[in-house]
């Protein structure tokens, strides 16, 4: 998977291409196409005051030098397709600041990314102190010392003098709900969005709260003096899909660091002498957690097993590993170990060694889905009115979390078979006339931040209604031109005439196939029959 990664990311960084999505002025029928039949529609301006040669760059041939892209390195801002240079690497914008990055270092591949976005700040400087203050605290965890080569650290330096976020989201006074689409759109004025990319979302408030969004790769987090750890605890559940240990979370033996019986540490706890399967956690204590620790209370340690999930992560997302991860090099190695995939990444994923593997667009079996011209769309879920992700980065082969890709559920006979009440079901109309069907869970999971000290969990998590959606769309079908929403509740009515649907589905294939087969069988006996009544003629 990694060299099909590998593959695509070099395809595209050294391809001069027209976009797949502009339209002049809206018009549907004035794409690049239509500029191919008159290259001197190349010097109009649309109604943005763009450039048409802007988007059509092999149609109005400027591609004689071709452009970096972001995260790569350059030496003038010139070398960049974004035309921002900082420190020897193409920036998005010229917003986007380092808070740990060499000069030259690139991280368009192979890296692990932290975006620091804030949220009702009114003063640059304090904005800026809030973050470095933040970032401090990150040095004391192993994943994120400073001397980890794996990853960068950046953040938007600007204003959002409107705080985007709210505490007593959903009655709950420590969650810090955040609106997703105003995090998304300052991210990307660092990086686009993807499976590598953690925005940590710092609320200009001394209140404790924050909150963590698996699927959006995003941790929220405030002011107050223990807002860093509840940063780094909820980059736990986003980056490093590690389940909260204490016994009120919902999490259960599909997460890496629950299980029943020890035995997806049991060699470690044999490495290191035993006492790591001594202590009950997750979902109503029922499993066996690695120990106490800041999984379920920040004063604890990270321990020993949920470090080393730590360098499965960076196996996965970067090729390779941080220093403090060769401890781990005992009996099968590192790698073989994390080949067992239990934090579900895909197997295939760890395959760095192996240019013969499948190179398939999708990672066996795991959460990403690597998507060849990615673009993303944020929904409206209230009225289905919909935005394309700003910017002209967005564009490009990217690892992305397989829901934003393909929906929670490929059918509504899975949403059943998943035991859910309630699905949304999303329409997507493409002005190539395709459309495309996914289905979403009505609710979404925000994680609680922990109580603090040494204090137990009352719950682990809130849900909450899909206020708004990120969806993930290959630009090559089209571009979106309507988007239709239905809430389906999972009635009696529904399952009856979904497995009746599918009962219907299944004996029309058999009856289909029964009848093709006898097509065939009479197809055969027809020519053996003329085969003989041939022969029978010429004798």
């Amino acid at each position: 998977m990694r060299v099909l990664l590998l593959l695509l990311l070099a395809t595209h960084a050294i391809a001069c291409k027209d976009s797949n999505t502009y339209r002049f002025n809206n018009n549907p029928d004035k794409n690049c196409k239509w500029v191919a039949q008159k290259p001197s529609r190349c010097q109009k301006v649309d109604s943005n005051n763009e450039s048409i040669s802007k988007y059509c760059q092999e149609t109005c041939d400027i591609c004689s030098k071709q452009k970096k892209k972001i995260g790569q390195y350059c030496s003038a801002d010139s070398d960049c397709e974004s035309w921002t240079c900082r420190e020897n690497t193409c920036y998005a914008s010229d917003s986007c600041k380092p808070i740990k990055q060499l000069a030259g270092q690139e991280f368009d591949e192979n890296m692990i990314v932290l975006v620091f976005v804030g949220s009702g700040f009114t003063d640059l400087m304090e904005w800026k102190m809030a973050v470095t203050k933040t970032f401090y605290a990150f040095d004391e965890f192993e994943m994120f010392e400073y001397a980890n080569s794996r990853y960068v650290a950046l953040y938007v330096d600007e204003l959002e003098e409107e705080s985007y976020c709210n505490f007593q989201c959903q009655g709950v006074p420590t969650l810090l709900c955040c609106q997703l689409k105003q995090m998304r759109a300052l991210t990307n004025k660092c990086i686009p969005p993807g499976a590598n990319v953690n925005t940590i979302v710092i609320e200009n408030s001394e209140e404790y709260g924050g909150g963590g969004y698996f699927e959006a790769n995003m941790a929220t987090t405030s002011m107050h003096k223990l807002g860093p750890q509840v940063a780094v605890h909820e980059l736990m559940h986003s980056l490093f899909e590690l389940a909260d240990e204490y016994t009120s979370s919902h999490f259960g033996s599909s997460y890496a660091n629950c299980d029943i019986g020890c035995s997806k540490w049991s060699d470690l706890d044999k490495h290191l002498g035993g006492g790591l399967c001594s202590t009950k956690g997750c979902r109503n204590g029922e499993f066996n957690v690695p120990g106490v620790t800041f999984m379920q209370y920040l004063d604890q340690p990270v321990g020993e097993v949920n470090t080393r999930y730590t360098c499965c992560t960076y196996i996965a997302l970067t090729g390779g590993y941080p220093s403090y991860c060769s401890r781990y090099e005992f009996g099968k190695g590192l790698l073989n170990y994390c080949k067992n995939d239990y934090q579900g990444y895909g197997k295939n994923i760890y395959e760095i060694d192996n240019p013969y593997r499948e190179e398939s667009e999708e990672i066996d079996g795991g959460k990403f889905v690597l998507v060849p011209f990615a673009t993303t769309i944020y929904v409206n879920m209230t009225d289905g009115s919909f935005d394309y992700e700003e910017g002209l980065y967005s564009e490009g082969p990217r690892l992305v979390k397989k829901r934003s890709y393909y929906g929670d559920f490929p059918n509504l006979h899975m949403a059943i078979e998943a035991g859910v009440k309630e699905v949304t079901k999303l329409v997507l109309e493409f002005d190539s006339d395709e459309k495309q069907i996914l289905y979403y869970e009505s609710k979404e999971k925000i994680d609680m931040p922990p109580n603090t000290g040494s204090e137990r969990q009352s719950i682990d998590f809130v849900e909450k209604d899909l206020d708004e959606l990120e969806v993930v769309i290959d630009s090559s079908n089209g571009i979106i031109i309507g988007v239709e929403i239905e809430q389906k509740k999972i009635t009696w009515f529904t399952i009856l005439v979904t497995y009746v649907g599918v009962w219907m589905s299944k004996k029309l294939t058999i009856i289909g196939a029964s009848i093709g087969g006898v097509i065939i069988l009479g197809a055969v006996m027809l020519k053996i029959l003329s085969k003989r009544k041939k022969n029978k003629n010429c004798s």
